[in-house]
């Protein structure tokens, strides 16, 4: 690639994450290369389609979700971990409304299929470390735990407080009693 094509299309993502995060699904193409600084045929040369461009949003996407990830892992204490992957996890999607309604829409096989397998084994390992600790109720697993972070999205997208919608959802996910029997077991 060019240098000159390689800036517009590295303008264009940046751009792009620029008005998703502000408008969310409801971003447009226009304003995308208006904000770029290039027309619409070079954005459409470098994205034919408006899931394209989504598709290489949700690369970046899947890379720093899974930078939070290995962050939390590298904690040694398995809760603490689990709750600043969370805290992480909701503050970014407080900033970005994009990464809130249109990240979980678009299928991860679409888009990064070996990034999104990679990340959910690290997830696994995770969820692995909170469950042998006991801290994690034993139910959870790496796509209950998905499911639960798209609701997280829609709470702060209906208005609740990150801060408050990661309190309540780390509230669900702990162990009731983690020295119980039962907490130990998955």
């Amino acid at each position: 690639m060019r240098a000159d094509a390689r800036r517009n299309r590295e303008r264009i993502l940046k751009a792009a994450r620029q008005v998703f995060a502000e408008e969310g699904a409801a971003a447009q193409m226009e304003p995308i290369a208006r904000r770029a600084g290039v027309g619409v045929g070079t954005l459409y040369r470098n994205f034919p389609t408006r899931r394209a461009l989504i598709g290489a949003m949700r690369a970046e996407w899947t890379a720093e979700r899974a930078a939070n990830l290995e962050q939390a892992l590298a904690t040694a204490d398995p809760w603490v971990a689990i709750t600043e992957y969370v805290h992480r996890s909701a503050e970014a999607m407080s900033r970005d409304a994009g990464l809130r309604e249109v990240f979980p829409d678009l299928p991860a096989k679409e888009t990064t299929p070996e990034a999104e397998a990679e990340f959910r084994d690290r997830l696994s390992v995770l969820i692995r470390r909170a469950h042998d600790a006991g801290v994690l109720r034993p139910e959870v697993s790496a796509e209950t735990y998905n499911g639960m972070m798209v609701g997280l999205g829609a709470a702060i997208t209906a208005g609740t407080d990150w801060r408050l919608a990661a309190e309540i959802l780390l509230a669900g996910l702990r162990a009731t009693d983690p020295l119980s029997p039962a907490a130990r077991t998955r």
